[in-house]
This record gives C-alpha cells, structure tokens and sequence, in this order.
C-alpha cells in the first residue's frame, strides 16, 4: 500500500509538473525565459538518466559530461559532416554512447564506492581532451558549427517555442519509460544494489550485470540530451564539458531527491532557474547558489521530492482524524 501511494503521488507530481510546463511558455514574456525553459528541461532528461545510476542503484557517477559530450558530437558530426538527418544522427548518438557506456561500465562497475567515481571522473576529463585535440575531427577548440534542427513530417522546429514543445513530449515520454523501468523487476534490482549489495549476491543476483544495465540507461538519456542540447544551440564546443558540470547534474540530482524520476525533473528546473535568477549578483551568484544546495541537503535531505512526500503526508494524517469523526456522526445518526 505504501509504494503503491508512492506511485500515485510520483505520478500526479509529474503531472502537475508537466501541465505547468505546458503553460509556462504563455507566463514568460522574454525569448531568454524561454531559453531557460528549454536548458531545464535538456537537463531534466540527463539528470533522470544520471538517477538511473545513482539514484536507483547507489554508484556515484561522476562522468556524465563525457556521456553528454559524446552524445552531442555524434549528432554534430553526423549532421553537418555525414549529411544526415535528426532522427537518424539521434540513433548513431545513442548506440555511441551506448558502446562507450558499456566499454566504461564492464571494467570500472566493479568498483566500488570512491573508486567508481575517480574513474569516472577520469573518463569525462578524457573525453574534454580527446574533444578539444583531436582538431582535424571535432573541430578542437572552435567547435562545431550549423547543426540544423529536427524537422518532423515537414515541421522543421525553427523556432524555440516550436523547439521547446518538441522537448516537452520528449520528456514526458522519457520520464514514462523511467517510472516503468523503476516499478519494474528491473528497479526494484537496482534498488536491491543500492540498500545492500552483497545481500543481493548472497540470494544469485548479479550486481556488476545489474550496474551496467542501470548505467547503460544512463548512456542512452545522455545521449538524447546531449543530442537535444547540440541542436538547440546549433553549436557544440569541448569547453562546456568540464567536471564541474558534471557536479552540476548530481547536485541537481541530489536537490530534487534521488531515486526519484520526478525529483530529478523538479531538480533540474529549480536548480537551472535558480542559476539564472541569480545572475544579478554577478561574482557572488556562486555563492549563493552553492549555499541554497547546501542548505537543501542539510534540513531536506529527501530533496524537494522528499519534502512534498511529507508534506503530503502531513496533510493526511491531519484530515484523518476528522473524516473519522464524520463517519462516527454518520454512522450514530443511522
């Protein structure tokens, strides 16, 4: 009953988080609001990636620019160089990463804790240079340039109100795979590693395979994301994935709360607004914005997500008594 009013409440948080979404675009007043819109939610497909991994099975994670970068290379390459379209330059960016994901996740999963996260750490500082070297073939530190948006039965998304809808059911619809996967035999295993891993090898499941699976997940939302975030800027450059926007997702993560497909959407959109609200205070806006996540993670460390549970919860505890007595009432009149 528990987890099944757990469910009932991550769905209708979605919901509601996305029906705002839907009018957020009629409340903004600025094409840079709606360039923020846009941002938050490429980011809220990574982060659900990103939960995959850390949230659901517990490995800390902390190479996920590498997976972003390659993934909006593959799609810049396959655009302006090999002529292809959108959709088709997606599926080459998503086996891409998918083949480094398992190429990464086979050897380094079977570490654990701090281990885990130098390695990746190792693997998306790698990526930056291998990036911003190889010249002839990524375009080194000029980047690269005129990467055409998707086009959709003859609908080219040209606009970044059109684009930002095409974001929107992207996401809905990742977010659905995410919550079936975690309601799944397939999450609840992931979950099983997280709580207590050698419990699970002791009753025959295989962790290091369940860990490749839940970072192979990652890979694949990375890879739409970085892919997403290419062609709505029209340009992709090394210099953005560093290992500090890396840190940038798992705070992300851990503020909206981990384990949590809506949590890592309302994380992303809280925390990329926030960044931008900030803006005016110019040097200090770090500050700030590292002090609020602090706080976060210090009185709230369920997250937002965790926060409305209770909140949630609260609420019900304080109506139960008096739908009781109404029914007390009821049932004496009868």
């Amino acid at each position: 009953m528990k987890d099944r009013g757990g469910a009932t409440r991550s769905l209708m948080v979605l919901t509601v988080l996305f029906c705002l979404l839907a009018i957020a675009p009629s409340l903004v007043k600025s094409s840079y609001s709606l360039f923020v819109l846009c941002l938050s939610v490429i980011n809220g497909i990574a982060v659900i990636g990103l939960n995959f991994i850390f949230g659901l099975t517990g490995q800390l994670h902390l190479g996920l620019s590498g997976f972003l970068g390659i993934g909006a290379y593959a799609l810049a390459l396959s655009t302006t160089r090999a002529g292809l379209d959108f959709w088709a330059a997606l599926v080459i960016s998503i086996v891409t990463v998918s083949t480094f994901s398992l190429l990464l996740g086979i050897p380094t999963l079977r570490l654990k804790r701090y281990y885990l996260a130098i390695m990746t750490i190792g693997f998306g500082e790698i990526t930056r240079s291998v990036l911003m070297n190889w010249s002839s073939f990524t375009g080194g530190v000029f980047g690269v340039q005129n990467i055409p948006r998707p086009s959709l039965l003859g609908f080219r998304f040209t606009s970044n109100l059109a684009y930002y809808y095409l974001l929107l059911c992207i996401a809905i619809l990742l977010s659905a795979v995410a919550t079936r996967i975690e309601r799944s035999k397939y999450g609840r295993a992931f979950k099983a590693v997280r709580d207590d891993e050698l419990a699970c090898e002791m009753v025959g499941m295989d962790s290091t395979e369940l860990k490749v699976l839940a970072f192979l997940c990652c890979g694949v939302y990375s890879a739409i994301a970085g892919s997403l975030y290419a062609s709505f800027q029209q340009y992709v450059s090394p210099e953005l994935y560093t290992l500090a926007y890396s840190f940038s997702f798992v705070s992300m993560l851990v503020v909206g709360g981990l384990g949590s497909v809506p949590g890592a959407m309302l994380g992303a959109i809280v925390l990329t607004v926030l960044m931008e609200l900030l803006r005016f205070l110019k040097q200090w806006y770090l500050v700030v914005y590292a002090a609020t996540i602090i706080l976060v993670i210090i009185y709230e460390p369920g997250g937002i997500i965790g926060f409305l549970n209770k909140l949630v919860e609260r609420i019900g505890r304080r109506r139960a008594p008096s739908l009781s007595k109404e029914a007390m009432q009821h049932g004496g009149g009868v």
